[in-house]
């Protein structure tokens, strides 16, 4: 069975004045029909990097997706679409909703100028229709008096309706995928938790996939079907949400779940933090990219990158403590029994 989207050792790369910044390295990963994929991992691993190039937003220069990478939307590689196919690719099969919204919309345009560009754009219809269809997306994302809201300018809107509006501009073409770039960041609790039901019932209702890009796994435990934990440009652990909270394989997942507040801590408890920093991707580690980082860490972590070990079925990790020697060593035959040690 095919995949709806398919990325296939996907590397980009940007060329700067220090050097070429090797953002995205050998990410693969797949999204089904009607499915939530999360990407996670902390500020520069490559999240909305890869959203980006699955998108054909990648600026060249200064960016590069290089050769042999492959892209696969209902087994067609966009990497090799014309111009004119991108544009029509983008809105009517994928969509992208930004992390901040006030810079992704026009302030000296209309709120719903902004979102009739698009259906004009992709759909051959009059501005007495487009601006029917306009009224009816705002009323799908929960946007009050949509009538005369659309003639108001971005300003105007408060933080969480401004990404009620960027959410209404991804719909506008009915896409298979949704792509959410930190959809919530910036947003009050009650605000983020609107947003996230509103993502789901537009999903049901429209058959939709998502791609969810985030750092916050509080995000994910209820939004998610599959989690892909991305580190330095890789990703270094994929599974179901279950297998990911339930069962982490690699040090960076564990450490990131220590990581996250309990409210059943204590006043004064010391919170866990991940200590040091990621690696510099001008000239990445040639081992495993979170040695550095880990209390794990063996010479060999330093030496040779970890190969992808499969955990359970569709339950993967690269780390070298799923090595047999490693287990050995460690006295050990479950990877979570140790790292809870």
């Amino acid at each position: 069975m095919s995949h709806l989207l398919e990325v296939n050792n996907l590397n980009v790369s940007f060329h700067t004045y220090a050097g070429e910044v090797q953002a995205v390295r050998g990410v693969s990963l797949h999204l089904d029909k009607e499915e939530t994929l999360a990407i996670v991992g902390e500020s520069g691993c490559g999240k909305t990097v890869t959203s980006k190039a699955i998108m054909g937003l990648i600026p060249d220069p200064p960016g590069e997706v290089k050769k042999g990478s492959e892209i696969l939307y209902k087994d067609k590689n966009i990497l090799k679409y014309s111009k004119k196919k991108w544009q029509d690719y983008r809105g009517e099969d994928a969509a992208m909703i930004f992390q901040d919204p006030m810079t992704s919309l026009n302030p000296t345009m209309k709120i719903g100028r902004q979102i009739q560009e698009g259906i004009r754009k992709h759909q051959k219809i009059s501005k007495q229709e487009a601006r029917k269809k306009t009224i009816e997306l705002l009323k799908m994302v929960n946007i009050p008096n949509p009538e005369e809201r659309l003639d108001q300018y971005p300003h105007e809107f408060s933080g969480g309706m401004r990404q009620r509006v960027m959410i209404a501009i991804a719909l506008s073409c009915n896409p298979n995928i949704m792509i959410a770039d930190e959809p919530t960041t910036a947003l009050d609790v009650t605000i983020q938790a609107q947003i996230l039901n509103l993502l789901r019932e537009i999903q049901k209702k429209n058959h939709s996939s998502i791609i969810m890009i985030t750092h916050d796994l509080g995000v994910v435990a209820g939004m998610a079907d599959r989690i892909a934990v991305m580190y330095a440009g890789e990703i270094v652990e994929e599974g179901s949400v279950r297998e990911i909270f339930k069962n982490p394989q690699h040090p960076y997942t564990y450490a990131m779940l220590n990581a996250v507040p309990n409210p059943e801590l204590e006043s004064k408890a010391e919170l866990h933090v991940i200590k040091g920093t990621p690696p510099d991707l001008i000239s990445p580690p040639k081992g495993c990219p979170f040695a550095s980082r880990c209390k794990f860490c063996m010479q060999v972590c330093h030496e040779y990158e970890p190969e992808k070990t499969e955990i359970s079925e569709g339950h993967f990790s690269k780390c070298w403590l799923h090595h047999q020697t490693a287990k050995k060593l460690y006295k050990f035959d479950n990877v979570r029994s140790v790292m809870a040690e």
